[in-house]
């Protein structure tokens, strides 16, 4: 039992040193990114939208 507190305590100093070296994103970068996100979102749902709608007036046009 000792032993396994002694492993997580280690874990937990080894993770705290590692995100020491992270390099975090400014709120300019955070800003950006998240933009990016929502416009690659936004066009893939319309392109999905529009192969949806395609897909199924085929579907009509066969029935």
């Amino acid at each position: 039992m000792r032993d396994l507190v002694n492993k997580m305590l280690e874990f937990f100093r080894e993770s705290k040193e590692e995100l020491r070296k992270v390099t975090w994103p400014d709120r300019d970068e955070v800003t950006n990114f998240t933009l990016v996100v929502l416009v690659a979102v936004l066009i893939m749902s319309l392109f999905l939208w529009l192969v949806d709608a395609g897909i199924m007036e085929i579907i009509k046009i066969v029935m």
